[in-house]
């Protein structure tokens, strides 16, 4: 039982003011990780970038004393048959001479294997450096795209509202009923995909940017994106091929004569020329 001068007080949920700051300090909190992570990340690509000059100088290095000591080890040999050719056709050297002479051309002659070894240890070594080499490039470009995912957001948050991205199997479930049987290995191939709806267009159109991530781009790169796009764009609509590359070198113009998105150094390169290129609005 209950008196009745006493009241039952129930207490009250947190305030609404306690709710924002506790939300305050979470987005802090997750703001300063992110920075964190992005750090990290800049380091990594910095001290990888770093060690792959070290290594490609010293396999060019050991190229180089490779190709000297085969042309040294060429010219010893032409050096031998000629000294033993002449050796022969010797007739005013009395017998000691021509020992000494036989035994310098033998001590000459048991050095060939060893050379022969030594050049098979440095042709050995050049190919660990070589796949070295690889590794290193596979480190870096992994990098370079986990760090270009979270920057899809800021190269592209202008252009596009609604922005989503993310891995092409993100989307499969939402495209998977427009998606030809032909057409699914294209989007699959892709490295990272943006999607979001043109800010400036006069009709709402949703765009597709299919984002191919390689050290640099080369002919088979630019054809590779330019038929990804020409595929899905049948599917989908408004597709926009794109390449990100570590090393832009002179793909900036080529890229932008075919209409290619380029993300390099940082920035968008040609958007546009793409644009222009494969979005018919209306």
């Amino acid at each position: 039982m209950v008196d009745e001068g006493e009241t039952n007080v129930t207490p009250e949920p947190q305030s609404s003011r306690d709710a924002v700051e506790q939300a305050m300090q979470d987005i802090v909190s997750l703001h300063r990780l992110t920075v964190n992570q992005l750090r990290d990340l800049i380091r990594v690509q910095r001290d990888t970038t770093d060690q792959l000059h070290v290594v490609s100088e010293a396999l060019r290095q050991v190229g180089s004393l490779l190709r000297d000591m085969t042309n040294a080890q060429a010219r010893v040999n032409d050096a031998l048959i000629a000294l033993s050719i002449q050796l022969e056709r010797m007739t005013d050297v009395d017998d000691a001479m021509k020992q000494a002479i036989k035994g310098l051309v033998e001590q000459f002659q048991r050095a060939g294997p060893q050379l022969d070894q030594l050049a098979g240890q440095l042709g050995g070594f050049g190919v660990l450096l070589r796949q070295l080499v690889r590794e290193q490039e596979r480190l870096l470009l992994a990098s370079f795209r986990q760090d270009l995912e979270h920057r899809l957001p800021s190269l592209f948050c202008r252009s596009l509202t609604s922005l989503r991205w993310g891995v092409p199997g993100l989307f499969y479930d939402e495209l998977a009923a427009q998606l030809p049987e032909s057409a699914v290995d294209f989007w699959l191939a892709a490295d990272l995909v943006v999607t979001g709806t043109l800010r400036h267009a006069q009709i709402p159109i949703q765009l597709w940017i299919l984002v191919l991530v390689a050290p640099e781009a080369d002919e088979a790169l630019l054809a590779r994106a330019s038929a990804t796009a020409m595929v899905l764009g049948d599917v989908l609509g408004s597709v926009l091929p794109a390449i990100a590359v570590l090393r832009p070198g002179d793909a900036v113009e080529t890229a932008l004569s075919q209409g290619i998105l380029l993300i390099a150094d940082g920035m968008l390169h040609g958007w546009e020329q793409a644009v222009a290129r494969w979005i018919t609005e209306g």
